[in-house]
């Protein structure tokens, strides 16, 4: 038997113990016993003021191209109230225009 031979025999049996242990823990794992699940928390988010946005708005308007940019920035930025972006008439559309406007 060459050392190739060898070495890919070896390669053969400790790849097939592992294929087994992996058998065995998904076997182990479908008995064990499942526990009531935890209840589902609800993150708190504070969502950002008209004030605060516009605040932002005005300091940083001079580094972003166009209101569009700025709009989503502060949507990355903030947690918008509302549906935000998705809303075409939600105020962050008319504050970001105001800020390029001034």
């Amino acid at each position: 038997m060459s050392v190739k031979q060898e070495h890919r025999y070896q390669r053969m049996v400790i790849e097939s113990g592992r294929l087994r242990d992996d058998r065995v823990r998904e076997l182990e794992a479908l008995h064990w016993p499942r526990g009531p699940r935890p209840e589902r928390q609800e993150i708190k988010t504070q969502a950002a003021s008209r004030q605060q946005v516009r605040r932002w708005m005005r300091s940083v308007a001079e580094e972003y191209d166009n209101a569009t940019v700025l709009a989503e920035a502060a949507n990355i930025v903030f947690q918008l109230p509302g549906r935000g972006l998705d809303d075409e008439t939600h105020w962050v559309w008319d504050e970001a225009m105001v800020c390029f406007d001034e």
